[in-house]
Formats: C-alpha cells, structure tokens, sequence
C-alpha cells in the first residue's frame, strides 16, 4: 500500500517534512536512495531536518539521542560543503542533545567564520538570526537581543523566517530552564479580526476612525482581516491601511454581489471608500460564489474564516491575535446585531488562544439601519454550513482484487471498528468510493474527530484525511450532501498526505478560531488559486 513509482526527489522530502507528514518524508527520504548518500551534503542536511523534526515530536526521554543525530547529520554535511545553515543547525541540536561545552565551541566557531568577511549565500536577516542564535547558546543575552532586533528590523518582508527564530531560540531557552518573557518585544507585530455594525453616518465616521486608531497603535497591529461593509468594517479598513498596516479582505460572496447587498444601499461615499479599500488592500477573497438574495450562512462562513485567519497569521508568525468590534448601544455585551454577537461570543471561546484579546467599541446607530437580530430569517433552508473530513487509505485504490481483500480485512475493517469509538461523532456519515465522508456542524468536532484518527497506531502510514469547511445542500431519504464544497472535498482528497490534515483555508481558519494552540499549521501549496494547509495535533 505505499506508493513509489517515480524515484521522489529531496524537494518532496522536505515539502512532506513540513507539511508535519514525517513518517511519509523518512519513506520517500529512504525511496529515493537519499539516506545511504554519505558524500551528498544536501541529502545529509535534510537527514538532520528529519531527525531534528523526529526529536521535537518524541517523548522526552528520547530528544537527547535524536537531537545528537540531527546534530551528527549537519556536521556531516558541514564537512561536506561548509555553510552557516549547517553550522548553527549543528551547535542548536549540539546544545538541545545536552552536549553544552561542545555546542558553545561550535558557536564561537560559527561567529568567527560569520566575522571572517567571506562570501556567503544567506539574506542579511538570517544571518543577524544566526549570530543571535550563536550569542544565546554562549549565554550572552544582551549580545543576542542587539542581533534580534536587527533581525527582526530586516525580516519585515519575510516575518515567518523571523517566527521561525523566536521558535528556535524558544527551544534553547526552555532547554537551559530560563525565562523567554524577553522574547516577546522581539515578536511580529499583532493580527486583528474586526468587525462591525453598518449604521454608522458618514459625519460620524471620523470620530470613529480615531477611537479605531487609538486601538491599532495601542494593540500593535500589522494585519487586519474583516469584510467590508457600509459603516464600521469600512472605518477600521481605512485606519489599518492609514497606520501601514496590511489588509486581508474576506467577503461572504463575490464582491460586486457583496457590494450590491451590503454597500450601495448605504449611498454613493461608502461605494468610494469600498473600491479603494478593494484597491490598497495585500488580499482579497470571498468564500462562496452565491449571487442574488442575501444568504446569512455566507456571512458566518466569512465571519469564521476571518476570525480563524487572523489567528493562522498569529500563530504561524509566533506573535498575538485580536478582535475589534464595533457594537451598538443595545442590550447584552455585543449589542443587538446577531452576526456581531456570534463573533464576539465564538472569539471569546478561544480566549487565552494564543494570547487573544477583544475590544469593544460601543458606538450607537447614527444611519438608519435594522439591526440583524430585528430581522425575519433569510436565506435557503436546505444550506447547512458544515466541516467534512474525507477518509481513505493510501495506495489503496491501486491495489489488484486480491491484495484489496487483504488491505479490508488488516487495514480497513480494524479502521472502522477504531472510529466508530472516536469522539466526537459526525452528524453525518457518507461513502465515497473507497473513501467515506464524515460531516460535522461544528468545525472544531471536526477538527478534534480527525487528530484521534491521526494519533490511532499506524495512521502515520496509512490514513489521508482531508478537511473542508463551506456550504452544502443536504438531502434526506436517503441523506446526501451536494453543493460547490463537497466538489471541492473531492479535489481535495487528490493532494492527501498520510499521517496529516491536508484541508482548505476555511476548513484550517474556522477550526482555529478555538483550537490554534493545539494545531502546527503549514502551507503546502495551492488548488484553484486557493492555498492548501497541513495541520496535524501540536506536540
């Protein structure tokens, strides 16, 4: 049941090393001939990157061994072609396996080829991230703080190379038991969800924007992700792209239909001031491709994965999300506005995820306009919002008649017996194919469902799940699910890796609203112009 036509080549390894699919990248490190490739320097180093990524998911009892290997790897690769990145992989994994003296000794070495003025490959911002790393295994704090913050001065293009510092230098501190608190004022700036009611007038939008403002410089932002309707949405899009910072747009329809609903209504400024935020902003997209009447499920969709974006961008750049909300001056903590108050309350369930916050701005209804929780229910009511995860096996559809009947009896039917015992259990359970589907209305059961299946023994060989989150038709006698999003779970399922979640951004966004600490997340590359993500269980 493995696959291996083609000899993989060290590009595959390392896409399936980050994507968190470790056992998948050993196999295909092993297919390809790679780990008996003794004089081959890039095949050594990516040997230390596998074992390097073995030792942070092992028990405690076995890190030092494997670190000491991830540390054996690198120097052969060293050896081999002498480059910083081997050096200080080196002297880390050195330290990590508690060989302190020698991992010192590698540091120093380290510093004196970076002060020897010689060519080298790596960008300015690694290399002072380097030095940092250097100065910390020496115990120089101060010297490595100088260097962090020229670090992260420089890396403000490339902020996940600087997460990727703080992550490291976690590791080394939390090695030798001191404090990383210091670590904090190195830290990317904040991401922010916001959100907001639309009876906002235009004579008091400035008053608005400076109270938003005031928030922004206060929270540290530098990326926002909301939508952008009439009112407050548009105020606090206005004052992120003021500040510098970036703005992620996030719309529930396409946005000339998103225009129609929920900005032309409100007269011709707040259509300027769409179009120039659709102009200057760093992204843009909507999450479903409805036309016509308003659907109020589009806009919880929207409303999740904006939430849970502005959390992947937290957590994949080792920094702090928080939500903005503008609320009316009705009853209870998020005023009248249902949608508002979904936000509020499923942000809020998250809190203490990494390092969550929430401001609200009580600002009372200058514009004429119907508060959401005063109106009558809209939309179709055969549109359920759903998380689906679809299970199958790899190399299982590839299999001849008799090795099929081998795989059901030692493979699948154990399988089944084992997730018929998982908690949570789908709402809703379909075949397909040689695959099933598992549909849950709430993504965080769907989440919690697929890393049980994922920590099962041997899944890290065998299972593909892949997870998407949007808006299906559900039909009864018999039960089906039909739509756009199931179509794209079945695109979906052709990019699975073994042992990880392969799911869509609203699938990973949605999920991480409430669950990010407990998810390492990784982008491992596109389908129909949308980005893919590995999310497997936090170690």
């Amino acid at each position: 049941m493995k696959i291996a036509q083609r000899a993989p080549t060290l590009a595959q390894v390392v896409t399936a090393a980050r994507a968190g699919a470790l056992g998948h990248a050993t196999a295909l490190f092993e297919a390809g001939g790679f780990g008996s490739a003794t004089d081959d320097a890039a095949a050594l180093a990516v040997a230390g990157r596998l074992a390097r990524d073995r030792a942070l998911q092992a028990p405690q009892d076995r890190k030092p061994r494997l670190f000491a290997e991830a540390a054996a790897a690198f120097a052969a690769a060293n050896a081999l072609d002498p480059q910083a990145y081997s050096q200080i992989n080196q002297a880390t994994m050195t330290w990590l396996a508690g060989e302190r003296e020698r991992a010192q000794e590698l540091a120093r070495a380290l510093l004196a080829a970076l002060d020897g003025g010689g060519p080298l490959q790596e960008t300015p911002s690694w290399l002072a991230a380097a030095r940092a790393e250097a100065l910390l295994l020496l115990g120089d704090t101060a010297g490595a703080k100088v260097q962090l913050a020229k670090a992260a001065a420089l890396s403000r293009d490339d902020p996940e190379d600087h997460a990727a510092t703080m992550r490291r230098l976690s590791l080394i501190l939390a090695a030798a038991g001191e404090d990383a608190a210091w670590l904090d004022a190195y830290r990317p700036t904040r991401a922010l969800h916001f959100a907001g009611h639309l009876g906002v007038a235009q004579s008091a939008a400035a008053v608005l924007g400076e109270r938003v403002a005031a928030v922004i410089g206060d929270e540290n932002i530098g990326a926002g992700f909301g939508a952008l309707a009439a009112g407050a949405d548009l105020v606090v899009a206005e004052v992120l792209l003021e500040q510098g910072a970036d703005l992620h747009v996030v719309l529930p329809t396409p946005p000339d239909t998103f225009r129609a609903q929920s900005v032309t209504p409100y007269g011709p400024a707040w259509e300027r001031r769409f179009a120039d935020a659709i102009e200057r902003a760093t992204s843009l997209r909507w999450v479903t491709t409805i036309d016509g009447g308003y659907q109020p499920l589009a806009t919880r969709l929207a409303a999740d994965v904006a939430m849970g974006a502005a959390r992947v961008h937290a957590r994949r750049l080792q920094t702090e999300a928080h939500q903005l909300l503008v609320i009316d001056d009705g009853e209870g903590p998020f005023g009248l506005g249902l949608n508002t108050r979904y936000m509020g309350e499923r942000w809020n369930a998250g809190r203490g995820t990494g390092g969550s916050g929430q401001v609200c701005l009580r600002v009372p209804r200058s514009a004429p306009v119907t508060a959401s929780g005063a109106k009558a229910p809209e939309g179709r009511g055969d549109l359920q919002l759903i998380a689906m995860l679809q299970i199958g096996f790899e190399g299982l559809d590839q299999l001849d008649d008799n090795a099929f009947a081998d795989a059901l009896d030692l493979v699948v039917e154990p399988f089944r017996a084992r997730a018929a015992r998982i908690e949570p259990r789908p709402d809703l359970l379909l075949p397909a194919g040689n695959a099933r589907i598992v549909a849950f209305a709430d993504p965080d059961a769907a989440w919690h469902h697929a890393a049980r299946l994922l920590d099962a023994a041997g899944a890290a060989e065998s299972l593909r799940i892949v997870g998407h989150y949007g808006l299906a038709h559900r039909l009864r006698d018999p039960d089906a699910l039909v739509g756009n999003a199931v179509a794209q779970l079945d695109a979906l399922s052709r990019r699975a890796l073994p042992g990880v979640l392969v799911a869509t951004e609203a699938f990973a966004a949605a999920a991480s609203v409430n669950c990010a600490e407990q998810m390492e997340i990784e982008e491992v590359g596109m389908l129909d112009e949308a980005p893919l993500f590995a999310v497997r269980a936090a170690q």
